[in-house]
């Protein structure tokens, strides 16, 4: 195995320390972090699979949506703790996830290489639910080279229980707990944490709606697939989420598994490269749409962060909401509809594709630079698709806000 493909370790031996007798308060708040970049590293994989399905009705589309709005519920669940724990969630820098890769400090022999695929049966089955796997009952804590999710946060529930004193004494005083802006409709709650009690909580929603829990002398895989499962569905208000009234919410990995394993055909998808890098790409077109698309990303990662600082502004609703739901989808669309290479044929590919790049430098000014770069090229010469995506890619630029003081320090 490349080293380069290594899980990465940003936080050593964490295991020794969290199932030591007394691990100490910057364990649990690494463990917490941990927790926090383990959930977020999934989301542009999902994202970039979701992308790819062109029929947004579809069964594909649906699951990836609604799980990619869970995986963010985990993720701000996940910075309360952090917060809670006296420190405050990273986002940016060496928290970034890069890709191809695994989930850091995962064991690479047993959990998946996450990659920017297009999606297919195939990548819901190897990648999407692998992700998701549940722990089997009885499976032992780990928090290095864990082999599943629940694992990592047994451990991290392990260490908050043998921590020698109220480890929620003292919160980050500059942190920002957020139950704002997590939409709820796609199922769980956010909580702020506070005391033992809702740090569990928040801990146990996370692993039962992103794994589920296996009962003990039960199979792995549910052998009925409704039996001991929500079925998930449009309701009657129009949303797409768990029904209310079957016995437990289904998980992601039961999700992901159902579209894997469905016998109706699979939706189009876009004929993208698979973990597409930026200086593989040929096109003038694909380069300026990639260069907007991980300023756009980068942008977002630093308000997101300050999105939990107190005292900055707060940058979630004006900026990182008009980059995750408009300009970050039409600039992923317009790249997925550009041959990588000049003179290719973008209905037949390879097409461009984010590659979800963090740029430590990247701020306001240079993402407004780099869609007029992106403007003047596809003046050039672009197909009306790609026009129409860029343009409103750009009215959501315009949404920001101007007068944010957190945007000064972006």
């Amino acid at each position: 195995m490349p080293s380069s493909l290594r899980s990465a370790r940003p936080f050593g031996a964490l295991f020794q320390h969290l199932r030591s007798d007394a691990p100490t308060l910057t364990d649990l708040q690494h463990a917490a972090q941990l927790a926090l970049q383990v959930e977020f590293t999934t989301i542009p994989v999902y994202l970039s699979g979701m992308y790819s399905i062109t029929d947004k009705g579809s069964t594909a589309y649906q699951a990836l949506r609604a799980v990619v709005m869970e995986e963010m519920f985990h993720v701000n669940q996940a910075a309360n703790l952090v917060i809670a724990l006296g420190a405050l969630p990273r986002f940016t820098g060496d928290a970034a996830p890069h890709y191809p890769g695994y989930l850091p400090h995962a064991n690479e022999a047993t959990t998946p290489l996450l990659g920017l695929y297009r999606a297919s049966p195939d990548v819901f089955s190897n990648v999407y639910a692998a992700i998701e796997t549940p722990a089997p009952a009885g499976a032992p804590a780990q928090a290095d080279r864990y082999d599943t999710i629940a694992q990592l946060y047994e451990a991290l529930v392990q260490g908050l229980m043998r921590y020698p004193g109220d480890p929620f004494a003292t919160p980050a005083a500059e942190g920002r707990q957020r139950t704002d802006i997590y939409l709820g409709k796609f199922g769980g709650t956010v909580l702020q944490v506070s005391d033992m009690d809702s740090a569990l909580r928040g801990i146990q929603q996370i692993v039962e709606q992103g794994e589920g829990r296996v009962p003990a002398g039960a199979p792995l895989v549910p052998q009925e697939p409704f039996g001991t499962y929500n079925q998930y569905g449009i309701r009657t208000d129009g949303t797409y989420g768990p029904i209310l009234g079957t016995p437990l919410e289904l998980s992601h990995f039961s999700r992901f598994r159902q579209v894997s394993l469905s016998s109706d055909p699979f939706p189009p998808t876009l004929p993208i490269s698979s973990n597409p890098a930026d200086e593989a790409f040929g096109n003038p077109l694909a380069q300026a749409l990639s260069r907007s698309f991980n300023n756009a990303y980068s942008v977002m990662l630093h308000a997101f962060e300050q999105s939990f600082t107190a005292g900055m502004g707060d940058p979630y609703f004006g900026v990182v909401l008009n980059l995750m739901h408009q300009v970050l989808p039409q600039l992923a669309l317009a790249l997925m509809s550009t041959p990588a290479q000049q003179g290719g044929d973008a209905s037949v590919g390879p097409n461009a594709a984010p590659t979800w790049r963090y740029l430590p430098q990247a701020r306001m000014p240079g993402l407004r630079h780099a869609f007029q770069h992106l403007h003047q090229v596809v003046a050039g010469g672009a197909p009306a698709a790609v026009r129409q995506a860029v343009d409103q890619a750009q009215d959501g630029l315009d949404k920001l806000p101007q007068g944010l003081p957190a945007l000064h320090t972006l």
